[in-house]
């Protein structure tokens, strides 16, 4: 079972304003996981995605988010999880004057993401 220390993490495609590393996922002791460590700017966050086959659960660690799930706005504050079930709409946006940082968690190895 690997042990992975906060230097060891995977750096990973980034899309503006935010930072992503990956923590657990297929080349780094992942069978069936994959958990991302992402680092959102003031007014970031990814475009609104669903994932057709795999849930999504993101763990406010730092900061304040605003999270969207289909047609329900909500914001968030460190240790607020937002679970976005397979096929269904949501982002998150940093709407604070601070960074945030997010614990993006997937039942998958190879997570599929498609904006919407």
């Amino acid at each position: 079972m690997p042990l992975v220390m906060k230097g060891e993490a995977q750096s990973g495609a980034s899309t503006s304003g935010t930072r992503l590393n990956t923590l657990v996922g297929k080349d780094n002791g992942g069978d069936n996981l994959t958990v991302v460590d992402a680092g959102i700017n003031p007014g970031a966050g990814p475009a609104p995605h669903i994932h057709p086959s795999c849930e999504e659960a993101m763990l406010v660690v730092v900061g304040n988010i605003e999270a969207v799930l289909e047609d329900e706005t909500r914001n968030l504050g460190p240790d607020d999880l937002l679970l976005a079930p397979a096929g269904v709409k949501h982002t998150i946006t940093n709407q604070s004057d601070k960074p945030a940082r997010v614990l993006a968690i997937y039942p998958a190895t190879t997570p599929e993401r498609v904006f919407v």
